[in-house]
């Protein structure tokens, strides 16, 4: 293989991996029960009141993606490096050292976006009850008027 091909590839191989070793954000969450009376007149069925808060703790675990991508992107790399037994050894230790960091790499990550969050349950104008997670706490307190707009609580709007 040419130099300036297998260049291309190990560096679009180094691009890839590296996107895959970054943990996904924390989902925000919406969880509802069932429960009340949903047969009256119609109601807004995301908009209630704040009745409990909750502070909870976030952990995000690794999924040792890291490791492998940069096992694979240390190997191709040591490949490059001496002739018959020391390209062998260059391989190995590139392995090595490529696995070692990646894994550092995605644990760092997974450490910077655990903390805590805020867990609001929310009873919905029908009766039901809704438990919703997000990061912040833009001044909710219990008995609040709010709406749940997609994943997150906002402030109903006042009239």
């Amino acid at each position: 293989m040419r130099k300036p091909a297998f260049t291309a590839i190990l560096l679009s191989t180094i691009v890839f991996g590296l996107s895959a070793c970054v943990a996904p954000p924390p989902r925000e969450r919406v969880v509802y029960h069932e429960g009340g009376n949903q047969s009256g007149p119609r109601y807004c069925h995301t908009c209630g009141t704040v009745r409990d808060i909750d502070q909870v703790e976030i952990r995000q675990q690794s999924s040792g993606g890291g490791a492998v991508i940069g096992a694979i992107i240390g190997g191709l790399i040591g490949n490059q490096f001496g002739r018959g037994g020391g390209r062998a050894a260059a391989t190995a230790a590139g392995v090595v050292g490529g696995a070692v960091a990646g894994n550092a790499i995605e644990q760092n990550d997974a450490n910077l976006r655990s903390g805590y969050a805020w867990r609001f349950s929310v009873e919905l104008d029908d009766g039901r009850m809704a438990r919703v997670t997000q990061y912040d706490n833009p001044g909710f307190r219990p008995g609040d008027r709010v709406i749940i707009n997609g994943q997150r609580l906002e402030f109903m709007p006042r009239r």
